[in-house]
Formats: C-alpha cells, sequence, structure tokens
C-alpha cells in the first residue's frame, strides 16, 4: 500500500498517510492542528529485486544521483 509524506502549512508538521489509490483531501488534514491542504512531499523509494536468479534479493535505490537527495543518502555518495 502506498505510503504519503505530507506536510502541514500552518505548522510545519510532517506526517504520513496510507491510502490505496489517490489521496483524498480528508487525507490532508494535519494530525497536530487540523488544518487542511497539507502538501505532498516529494520522496525517493527503495525496492528489493534478485541480482541472481538463485540469490537473495539486493536492495536498489531509485532516487536521483547527485544534488536533490535528502541528506545525501542517495546511492553512490
Amino acid at each position: 500500500m502506498p505510503t504519503y509524506d505530507l506536510e502541514c502549512a500552518a505548522c510545519d508538521t510532517r506526517f504520513e498517510t496510507f491510502r490505496q489509490g489517490f489521496l483524498r483531501d480528508d487525507d490532508r488534514v494535519c494530525p497536530e492542528c487540523g488544518e487542511s491542504g497539507a502538501r505532498q512531499l516529494i520522496t525517493g523509494f527503495i525496492t528489493a529485486k534478485p541480482a541472481r536468479a538463485a540469490a537473495a534479493p539486493t536492495v536498489t535505490n531509485f532516487a536521483p544521483r547527485g544534488g536533490g537527495c535528502c541528506g545525501g543518502m542517495c546511492g553512490g555518495h
């Protein structure tokens, strides 16, 4: 199930919501101050895929390389 990262414009609280499909207006209500209209943050994701047919899965990072990474934790840094 997708996880959406949101940030409240009124109090800067960051929170997550889980939603199968697109976000709805009620998903954007801040749990701290109750304001609606929190903005969706753009985040990367990782996924596991097998390196070889018989091997255990490895983790592959799909975040962009060079710049744009939060805290410099993208692959290859």
